[in-house]
């Protein structure tokens, strides 16, 4: 599987006074990613469906180097392992080639009355083809 990239500019609002991106908004740019990821996997409006989300259900997250105000970002998504209710994503931080900051993250695949379900089967598909 090709790794997903997307590009994030880190903007005033995303620092500190010290000028360095506060450590919470490091989980934004990774959501932003995997949003981004399942758009261009054709999953799109996932967030607006009735009979299922998908919710984190666990984020480890390691820091590895301060992200500064207008560094020009590129954060990644790549699949880990799809079960048939959650799947496991690796997810990075890079500015050009140094890593700043990296995330397993794993997501599950819940009902409308917020209880473990399939993924469906279309996008199960789709998750499961980015396996490496």
């Amino acid at each position: 599987m090709t790794t997903f990239q997307f590009p994030i500019r880190v903007y005033i609002e995303d620092t500190d006074a010290g000028g360095i991106v506060y450590h919470a908004n490091h989980i934004r740019y990774f959501e932003r990613a995997r949003t981004e990821w399942l758009r261009a996997l054709g999953v799109a409006h996932y967030w607006d469906q009735h009979d299922y989300s998908f919710v984190v259900h666990e984020i480890t997250v390691q820091y590895h180097k301060p992200i500064f105000m207008d560094n020009l970002l590129d954060v990644t998504v790549h699949v880990s392992s799809c079960k048939s209710v959650s799947f496991t994503l690796q997810q990075n931080i890079y500015r050009d080639a140094m890593l700043l900051a990296s995330a397993t993250v794993t997501l599950a695949c819940l009902d409308q009355q917020l209880k473990p379900r399939r993924i469906p089967e279309f996008i199960h598909d789709l998750i499961v083809k980015s396996v490496s």
